[in-house]
């Protein structure tokens, strides 16, 4: 008797392999939780002086706070919990919208070096509500790309809700980024000197990815008129080569060691780019400027990425960008996205006042004053 095709023998072996990881991953979760919980019951009684917190000017709330998001993103690192993403409108209804993938031909260059990964279509949540373009030159879209280290987040308003209107009251993956920037482009026919874009952590990288990719092959498509970019993740391959816990904030960071390598690896689609190029690391690769894009970057000073920003700021002005650099005195990572949920809503809310004013004066966009 003939034996079985090799091809489903190894299908069949893979399906095995892949179950019994998932299994031996939850079975070892399972097994140190009593010994992670009882590092966090220790690590909120530290919290309770104030001498004995990871940074002596946060209240109880902001420590305790910023140790349990700690706890859930090791959690969700070791069992590898991404969120799981859907194109139904859900409770955004209307404001949802799903942005139809461009014909093939419309991705160049990198994007299309990799004929395993297609372009497919995004959701995309409105805020306050869907664009109604009525004067190409007055109205300003805020273009966000959400963090979560491509493993986590949905961008919808339970996770980015609180992010989406702070933008608004004060600023009015790479195939995704580019079908949305081509749908806000072509299809609803915003000029793209009215689009600032945006993006917090690795949605930041996101933007700074398409922000080079514009350069090197949006011949046509235009820069947009600002870039924001908050708390942004800048040397992804720094996640894999190097220590996190060796960098001298980690302590007064929610951000764990195990979460920056999942997200390195994500992101880098495990291997598939090199997370040390310039696609991924653009502090290690700097290029030069398309037409005047005015630069603001937020940085939190207690924060683990902090060296990683305040260099890629010296090299980014001396490369030629106008780049303006905020740092947020005791702060954590990405307070823009978690800002109420650890304590820190106010320092978001003065981040976002100090972009609105950097743009107002170093562009022409007229964006909201309050």
């Amino acid at each position: 008797m003939a034996n079985p095709p090799a091809p489903k023998t190894r299908r069949a072996t893979t399906s095995l392999a892949a179950r019994f990881g998932v299994l031996s991953t939850y079975f070892y979760a399972l097994l140190i939780s009593p010994l992670l919980l009882a590092h966090f019951a220790f690590d909120i009684l530290l919290c309770v002086p104030p001498w004995t917190r990871p940074a002596r000017e946060w209240t109880f709330n902001q420590a305790a706070r910023n140790r349990l998001v700690r706890l859930l993103l090791l959690c969700w690192s070791l069992t590898r919990s991404g969120d799981r993403l859907t194109l139904r409108p859900g409770r955004e209804g209307a404001r949802f919208e799903v942005l139809r993938a461009r014909p093939r031909g419309e991705y160049t260059g990198v994007l299309c070096s990799d004929g395993a990964v297609q372009p497919a279509d995004v959701g995309a949540t409105w805020t306050p509500a869907p664009l109604q373009l009525v004067a190409p030159d007055v109205v300003v879209v805020a273009l966000h790309f959400h963090g979560g280290a491509c493993a986590t987040g949905t961008g919808r308003d339970d996770d980015t809700g609180f992010l989406a209107r702070t933008l608004l009251r004060y600023l009015g993956c790479s195939h995704d980024a580019l079908t949305a920037y081509l749908c806000l482009v072509r299809d609803k026919g915003v000029p793209p000197r009215r689009i600032i874009l945006s993006g917090d952590s690795a949605g930041a990288n996101l933007a700074l990815a398409l922000l080079r990719y514009l350069r090197e092959h949006g011949e046509g498509l235009g820069a947009p008129g600002a870039v924001a970019l908050w708390s942004p993740w800048v040397d992804v391959g720094g996640a894999l080569r190097l220590d996190m816990r060796a960098s001298p904030n980690y302590a007064t960071d929610y951000l764990h060691r195990e979460f920056g390598r999942w997200g390195a690896a994500a992101v880098s689609g495990h291997g598939a780019v090199d997370a040390s190029g310039p696609w991924l690391a653009p502090l290690l690769h700097p290029f030069a400027p398309a037409g005047d894009v005015p630069v603001f970057v937020h940085a939190g000073e207690r924060e683990v990425l902090y060296h990683d920003m305040k260099l890629f700021s010296e090299r980014y002005r001396d490369a030629g960008w106008n780049v303006r650099l905020l740092v947020s005195k005791g702060c954590p990572h990405d307070v823009i996205l978690l800002g109420p949920r650890i304590g820190f809503a106010r320092a978001a809310e003065a981040a976002a006042r100090d972009a609105r004013t950097f743009f107002a004066a170093a562009t022409d966009l007229k964006l909201r004053v309050t």
